[in-house]
């Protein structure tokens, strides 16, 4: 039974997890706040040296080598992240809520990029599953894959594309947890890395990740996983909108804050692919 006296409290935050999405990925160089307009590129293409039979004393140059030809350049735009909170004036300040949001947009933050990486629903640009091209080993359509295979499969498209260079394998929290015992996965640098030194990122933001651009959505069982090259984003810092008096109700005694800030995720289409995974550990 409550007396309607007790105190008021603020329980305190509570940890964050390590590794994710935007722990690691590096900021977008070069750009400083010009991004806020949206950013261009020159694309760097997938793929391989050329490798022939060349005799001593022959031609110097392998002139049947078709050179490269820049493709047309690329674009994205930004996505904006914002929050609110009401609250009346008996229960809590102003400034009390706009803490409350400021702590939870840095909890949350990693998470809405992690989702707009996959979705591309905000910026309604490039996103991993507006891109993602089917893996040799794994046509799109075919039925889902337990989570070794999936990898396995992940590497070698990385491998093929990407020509030794790191790619990024992007996974649910319960996709990373199979993969760490069925696959191998290690903690190396703070990453959690394949074999072969690809990063593996798990977020919130992942869960019930959209299908390919044309494909069918995963069922209960299985989870789309993507997988690319480099990715790279920028963002503001989170802005609270509009002073303390702006946002008060006086006939109520009732106030809304709200919280914004500003983001952009940038990666070269070409690498990107995707593997439908189930959640069994036997195909």
């Amino acid at each position: 039974m409550t007396t309607g006296r007790e105190p008021h409290i603020t329980l305190p935050d509570g940890p964050l997890q390590s590794r994710r999405l935007l722990n690691s990925i590096e900021r977008l160089p070069g750009a400083g706040e010009r991004w806020l307009d949206g950013v261009r590129w020159e694309p760097t293409k997938c793929r391989a040296l050329s490798v022939d039979n060349e005799a001593t004393c022959a031609t110097a140059v392998n002139s049947a080598v078709v050179p490269v030809i820049c493709d047309a350049w690329e674009s994205q735009t930004p996505f904006r992240i914002t929050d609110a909170m009401s609250a009346t004036l008996l229960d809590l300040t102003p400034d009390e809520v706009g803490a409350r949001l400021s702590s939870f947009y840095d909890r949350a933050v990693s998470a809405a990029f992690a989702k707009e990486l996959i979705s591309g629903a905000a910026s309604a640009d490039k996103s991993l599953s507006s891109e993602a091209t089917a893996p040799n080993g794994a046509a799109f359509g075919a039925a889902a894959t337990p989570i070794w295979n999936a990898l396995t499969i992940l590497e070698e498209e990385i491998a093929e594309r990407l020509q030794g260079g790191v790619g990024f394998i992007f996974l649910t929290p319960g996709l990373l947890a199979q993969a760490k015992n069925s696959y191998g996965l290690m903690l190396i640098d703070g990453q959690w890395q394949t074999p072969v030194g690809n990063v593996v990122i798990s977020d919130a933001g992942f869960l019930n990740p959209p299908p390919p651009t044309g494909q069918s959505a995963s069922t209960a069982a299985s989870d789309w996983v993507y997988a690319s090259g480099p990715v790279f984003y920028d963002s503001t810092s989170p802005s609270m909108i509009g002073s303390n008096t702006e946002s008060i109700n006086f006939t109520r005694d009732t106030f809304t804050r709200w919280v914004q800030g500003y983001g952009i995720l940038v990666f070269d289409p070409c690498p990107v692919t995707a593997v439908l995974a189930s959640y069994a550990l036997e195909g």
